[in-house]
C-alpha cells in the first residue's frame, strides 16, 4: 500500500500522475470519489482536494521548494 512519507524534493520531482498516486496512498482523508487538482507554481506545487460535485475544495496541501532548509523560511 503506502511506501511512507517522501522528502519535499522527491515530491516536487514527481510527475503529476506519480503525485496523484502518492497523495491517494498517503492521505487518509481522501475518499475514492474525491478529486485532486494539482497546480505547479514558481515556488512549489499546490494540491486542492474536492468532494465529487463540490465547487469548493475541502483541503489544500502546498509543497514548497527549500522548505527543508529552515533559512529559506526567513
Amino acid at each position: 500500500m503506502s511506501s511512507g512519507r517522501k522528502k519535499i524534493n522527491e515530491i516536487l520531482g514527481m510527475s503529476q500522475k506519480e503525485l496523484m498516486n502518492y497523495l491517494r496512498e498517503t492521505d487518509n482523508t481522501l475518499q475514492p470519489t474525491d478529486l485532486i487538482q494539482i497546480t505547479s507554481f514558481e515556488h512549489g506545487i499546490k494540491a486542492l482536494y474536492y468532494h465529487k460535485g463540490s465547487p469548493k475544495p475541502f483541503k489544500t496541501r502546498v509543497f514548497l521548494k527549500n522548505v527543508e532548509n529552515p533559512d529559506a523560511l526567513k
